[in-house]
C-alpha cells in the first residue's frame, strides 16, 4: 500500500474576480456621471448654442420673477412662460428646450406654489404650468400629479397645451377614476367628467376616435359615445371598439357590441347594424331591422347577408323571402361557373391523376374495391357539388344505377346520397331525379335518398316543405337504415332553421331508451344542428336527461359522444349560457361525464377567444400528459397496447377545443399554431391525435404554408390514428382551393400508403375535398371579412371533427356517410355583383362590373383613409375570393350597398356618374 494522502485546503474566492472588476468600473462610472451633473453652472452653460442660452436666460428670468411679491409682475411673467411654453416645440426623440429647462425649477415653483392663496388667478395660471411641467417628473404610472395640478388651475383649458399633454392627462384620468372607485365611499366624479366633456370633442376633431374610445373605456362610460357619433366619424370608432370586443371578457365585449349596434341603428345604417346583430345572435334585432327598413334594394341586400349566415326569416314580402330562403342560389352559382367556363364535369380519376403515380405500388395494391369505389363516390360527389352533372351518377345512359350497385351493402348509403350534393341548393330538379330511388327495393339506397333530399335542402327553405312531408314516413319505420335516413335527412334541411315541428319529430326518439344507441345518437345530432346556437330548453333538457340514463356500456359506447356533442352545439358561442348544462353534467355516468363538461365548454366559448377556458383546456391536456408520463413507469406492453387503442378522451376534445375557442380571433388563431407545437411536444398520446383536426379547424379553406408542413410531416406519423387525421386535415385545410402543393403530396402520400386500405380511402377523400366544387366552394365557417362565425358551417364541421378523431367506428367503419355533414359548412365564395331589376322574378340581375382583389390589410386606428387591400388585381365580377382575400367595387358608374364586399353584393348606380366621351378621329 503506498503512503496515505493528506487533504489539502485550498482557498476559493466566493466572487468572480472579474465580476468585481466590472462591478469597481460600473460605480466608477457612475461617479463620474455625478460628477459631470454637479459642474458648476458656468461649466454647463458654455456647451449651450447661443439660442439655447437665450431660451434658458428667459425661463430663468421668468420663474424668478413669478416669484415676485407683486402681482402685477408675477401675472406677467407667468403669461410669459405659459406662451414661451405653448409655442416652443421639439422634435421626436426630445422634449422641447422651454420645458426642458422649466424642469429644473419645480421644486421651487412648487414650493411657492403652496405658499399662495390657490383661489387667485395666477395660484391657477401656476398650476397649469405646474401641470406641464409634471410630465417630465412622474416615474411612477400611478402617480397623478400632472392632473391634480390642472384640477387646480384651468380643467377646461386643454387643447391649448398641445394633443400630447391632452393624451396625458387622458391617461391620468383613467388612473384617478380608477382609484377613487376603490374608496370606500367614492368621491364624486365631476371634476373627472369636466375634464372628459373637454376632451372628447378635442379629440375627434382631430381624429382621435380611438383614443376617446380608450377613455370612455377607462371610466366605464363608453355608452356615452353614441350622441358623438355622426356620418363622419362613426366608422373609425364602430371598428375600434369591435376590434377591442374580442379582448374583453363576458359581459363587457357583448355590451361593447350593443353599444356598436346602437351607434348602427341611430344613424341608419342597417347593414351595418345587421352584421352586429348577427354576431350578437340577436333574433329580435335582426327581425327589428328588417321592419324598419323602407329602403327596398337595401332591404334586399340585407336578405342576402341573412341567407350567408343561414338565418331563416319570413317578411311577407315574396322577393326578399326568396332570397333569404337561398331559393335561387343554384342559380347564381351555376351562373358563377358558366362565366368561369368551369361547368365540365370531372371523373375521380381526373382528380387522382394515377398517371403521375408510381404504377408499381398501385398495381401491387390488395385494397377492397369496394373500397375504392366508395371513395370515388365521395371524391365524385365533392368534386362536382352543386353543378348538377358528373360522369358516374348522372349520364344520359342507365351507367347511374350500374355504379350505385359497385358500392356494395351499406356503402349504397353514401352513393345514394351523393345525387342530393350533385344537386345542392336546386330542390326542385333534385327532388325529381332522387324520387325513383325511394322505390327500390334496397333499404341501403333509400336511406341514403332520404339523405340527399335532406341535403339538396341545406340551407334552402320551400314553401312546399317536401324534405319534412316525406321523412315523417319513415320516423318510425321498422328498418333502422331507413330512419337513420330520415334522422340524418331532417338534419340536413332544417340545420339552423329553429322549427318547433322538429321538436315533436326528433325528442321523442332521444328520450326513447329502447331505440338504439345509435339511432339516439343521430337524432340528438340533428337536433343540435337544428337549434345550433339557440340556448333552447327543451330540447337541452331531453339531451341532458338522455346521457344522464345512460349506464356504464352505453355512456362508454362511441355513438353516446355525439350525443354529448350535440348538447354542445346547442349551446354554441353562448357563453356563460351553457353554465346550467355544465352543472347538470355531474349526474351522469363518469365514462361520459368528464367528456360532456369538456365539449359544452368548449362549445360554449367558440369563436370567443375567450384566454381563460383556453389556458383552462392547455392546464388539462398538460395534467393528462403528466399521469399518463407516470403510469407508463409501471405499465407492462399489454397495458400500453390498451391504452393506444382508447377512443376519444377529453384530452383529444381539448386539444380540439382550443381551436374552437380562438376560431376567427386573428391573433388567438395565430398563437394556437405555437400551442400545438407544444402539445405535440409534451401531450400525451391521445391528445396528439387531435392536433392534426385542430390545426385544420383553425384554417379551414385556408391553405397557410407553415400548418400545410407541419401536417405534411404528422401524415408520415407512427401513429395510425395521427397519420390518418393529418391525411382529412390536409383536405380541410385546402378545401375547395385547388392548391397544387397540397394535392401534389396527396399523390405522394396515395402511393406511400398504397397497401394501406384506411389510409388510401382517406387519401381519396381529401384529394376530393381539395377540389371541392371545382374550386367554387369553401368550408370556411368565418365569413362577411372575417367578422362573423356561422354556427351552422361550424356545427357540421365539428361533427366531422369527432367522427375523425375515432375513425374505425365511424367515418371507417358504417357511418362513413358522416362525411357529408360538410355540407353544411358549403358555401359558395363567389363574388357576384347584381342590379335590381322589377321585371326579373329574383328581384334582382347579374352585371359585370369591375372589381379590385387583393389581400386584406388591417386599417383599424390608423389615421387617414388608408388602402384597405395590398396587392390587388383587376378583375370583372363574378370572381372567386381566398380565406384572406378582401374586394372593393372598381367601377366609377356603380357602387355597393354593402360595406363588405362579399357574395351577392347589390349594386347602386352613381347619380353623379358622366359616361366617357368617345370621339371620332
Amino acid at each position: 500500500m503506498g503512503e496515505e494522502r493528506k487533504a489539502v485546503a485550498l482557498k476559493i474566492p466566493t466572487k468572480d474576480p472579474e465580476k468585481d472588476e466590472q462591478k469597481e468600473k460600473d460605480e466608477e462610472n457612475k461617479r463620474t456621471r455625478l460628477a459631470q451633473q454637479v459642474l458648476p453652472q458656468s461649466s454647463k452653460e458654455e456647451d449651450m448654442s447661443p439660442e439655447d442660452l437665450k431660451i434658458k436666460q428667459d425661463v430663468d428670468e421668468c420663474v424668478a420673477k413669478v416669484k415676485d411679491k407683486e402681482e402685477g409682475i408675477a401675472k406677467l411673467a407667468l403669461t410669459t412662460l405659459t406662451e414661451l411654453l405653448r409655442t416652443s416645440t421639439g422634435s421626436v426623440t426630445s422634449i422641447p428646450k422651454p420645458l426642458k429647462f422649466c424642469r429644473t425649477h419645480y421644486k421651487s415653483l412648487v414650493e411657492h406654489y403652496e405658499t399662495l392663496d390657490q383661489a387667485s388667478p395666477n395660484a391657477k395660471a401656476l398650476a397649469d404650468i405646474l401641470a406641464l411641467v409634471a410630465i417630465t417628473m412622474s416615474s411612477d404610472s400611478s402617480e397623478t400629479l400632472s392632473l391634480d395640478f390642472k384640477l387646480k388651475g384651468n380643467p377646461t383649458d386643454l387643447e391649448a397645451w398641445g394633443h400630447e399633454f391632452v393624451r396625458f392627462i387622458s391617461h391620468q384620468i383613467g388612473v384617478m377614476w380608477r382609484a377613487r372607485l376603490e374608496l370606500t365611499p367614492p368621491p364624486a366624479f365631476d371634476d373627472l367628467q369636466a375634464l372628459i366633456d373637454v376632451i372628447i370633442p378635442h379629440y375627434l376633431k382631430h381624429n382621435g376616435e380611438p383614443s376617446v374610445c380608450d377613455l370612455l373605456t377607462e371610466c366605464d362610460q363608453l355608452s356615452t359615445i353614441v350622441p358623438y357619433c355622426t356620418k363622419d366619424n362613426h366608422e373609425k370608432i364602430c371598428a375600434y371598439l369591435q376590434a377591442t370586443s374580442y379582448y374583453l371578457p363576458h359581459p363587457e365585449n357583448k355590451d361593447t357590441l350593443e353599444i356598436v349596434y346602437t351607434i348602427y341603428y341611430t344613424l341608419k345604417q342597417y347593414c351595418h347594424a345587421l352584421f352586429i346583430a348577427m354576431k350578437l345572435n340577436s333574433m329580435g334585432k335582426i327581425e327589428k331591422l328588417m321592419q324598419e327598413c323602407e329602403d327596398q334594394t337595401l332591404k334586399f341586400q340585407m336578405a342576402c347577408i341573412l341567407a350567408r349566415q343561414r338565418i331563416t326569416l319570413e317578411t311577407g314580402d315574396e322577393t326578399v323571402d326568396n332570397l333569404i330562403w337561398n331559393t335561387k342560389l343554384s342559380e347564381f352559382y351555376l351562373y358563377t361557373a358558366r362565366d368561369l367556363d368551369s361547368m365540365a364535369p370531372k371523373s375521380p380519376d381526373e382528380v387522382y391523376k394515377t398517371h403521375l403515380q408510381d404504377q408499381r405500388t398501385h398495381l401491387t395494391s390488395e385494397i377492397s374495391s369496394h373500397q375504392l369505389n366508395l371513395a370515388s363516390t365521395f371524391v365524385n360527389a365533392f368534386v362536382n357539388a352543386g353543378f348538377e352533372c358528373d360522369k358516374l351518377l348522372t349520364p344520359s345512359t342507365e351507367a347511374g344505377n350500374d355504379w350505385m350497385y359497385k358500392n356494395k351493402e351499406h356503402r349504397m348509403i353514401s352513393a345514394a346520397a351523393s345525387f342530393g350534393l350533385l344537386y345542392l341548393w336546386d330542390v326542385d330538379e333534385g327532388l325529381i331525379k332522387c324520387d325513383k330511388y325511394l322505390y327500390s327495393q334496397e333499404d341501403y339506397i333509400k336511406a341514403g335518398t332520404l339523405i340527399a333530399m335532406g341535403i339538396l335542402h341545406c340551407g334552402v327553405k320551400n314553401e312546399c316543405d317536401p324534405a319534412k312531408a316525406v321523412m315523417d314516413e319513415y320516423l318510425q319505420n321498422k328498418s333502422r337504415d331507413l330512419r337513420l335516413g330520415a334522422i340524418v335527412g331532417l338534419g340536413f334541411a332544417y340545420a339552423g332553421s329553429r322549427r318547433e315541428e322538429m321538436m315533436e319529430s326528433l325528442i321523442p326518439i332521444v328520450l326513447d331508451s329502447s331505440e338504439a344507441l345509435e339511432v339516439q345518437a343521430f337524432a340528438a345530432l340533428s337536433l343540435g344542428l337544428i337549434y345550433v346556437g339557440s340556448c333552447n330548453e327543451d330540447v337541452s333538457e331531453a339531451l341532458i336527461t338522455c346521457l344522464c340514463e345512460k349506464d356504464d356500456k352505453q355512456a362508454s359506447a362511441p355513438m353516446c359522444r355525439f350525443i354529448a356533442l350535440a348538447a354542445g352545439l346547442l349551446f354554441l358561442g353562448s357563453e356563460e349560457g351553457a353554465d346550467a348544462a355544465v352543472e347538470s353534467s355531474v349526474a351522469m355516468h363518469p365514462s361520459i361525464q368528464n367528456f360532456a363538461e369538456v365539449v359544452i365548454k368548449t362549445c360554449a366559448y367558440a369563436g370567443t377567444g375567450n384566454v381563460v377556458q383556453i389556458q383552462a383546456l392547455l392546464a388539462s391536456i398538460a395534467e393528462s400528459g403528466v399521469a399518463e408520463r407516470d403510469e407508463k413507469k409501471d405499465k407492462d406492453k399489454k397495458e400500453e397496447e390498451k391504452h393506444e387503442e382508447q377512443g376519444v378522451t377529453p384530452e383529444m376534445v381539448a386539444a380540439l377545443g382550443i381551436a374552437v375557442v380562438a376560431l376567427g380571433e386573428p391573433l388567438g388563431t395565430e398563437m394556437c399554431k405555437r400551442m400545438f407545437d407544444s402539445v405535440l411536444q409534451y401531450g400525451s398520446g391521445t391528445s396528439r391525435r387531435a392536433v392534426p383536426l385542430a390545426l385544420a379547424l383553425a384554417n379551414v379553406s385556408n391553405p397557410a404554408m407553415q400548418v400545410i408542413d407541419t401536417l405534411s410531416k404528422l401524415s408520415h406519423d407512427p401513429d395510425k390514428e395521427t397519420s390518418m387525421n393529418a391525411i382529412l386535415a390536409l383536405g380541410i385545410v385546402s378545401a375547395g382551393t385547388n392548391n397544387a402543393r397540397v394535392a401534389s403530396l396527396l399523390r405522394n402520400l396515395a402511393s406511400y400508403y398504397a397497401r394501406e386500405a384506411h389510409h388510401l380511402f382517406l387519401v381519396r377523400v381529401a384529394q376530393g375535398i381539395v377540389m371541392l366544387g371545382k374550386g367554387h366552394l369553401t368550408l370556411s365557417p368565418i365569413h362577411s371579412d372575417r367578422m362573423l362565425l356561422s354556427p351552422v358551417s361550424l356545427g357540421g364541421l365539428l361533427v366531422v371533427m369527432f367522427a375523425a378523431m375515432d375513425m374505425k367506428n365511424t367515418i371507417l367503419g358504417n357511418y362513413h356517410y358522416m362525411l357529408f355533414y360538410l355540407v353544411t359548412a358549403m358555401n359558395p365564395r363567389f363574388l357576384l355583383t347584381v342590379l335590381p331589376n322589377e321585371d326579373d322574378e329574383r328581384g334582382i340581375v347579374e352585371k359585370a362590373v369591375s372589381c379590385r382583389v387583393g389581400t386584406a390589410v388591417d386599417t383599424v386606428a390608423q389615421a387617414g383613409k388608408p388602402a384597405r387591400i395590398t396587392g390587388f388585381q383587376t378583375h370583372d365580377t363574378p370572381v372567386l375570393l381566398q380565406q384572406n382575400d378582401r374586394a372593393e367595387i372598381a367601377s366609377e358608374q356603380y357602387s355597393g350597398i354593402t360595406p363588405i364586399v362579399e357574395g351577392i353584393v347589390i349594386l347602386r348606380e352613381n347619380p353623379d356618374y358622366v359616361p366617357p366621351q368617345h370621339h371620332k378621329v
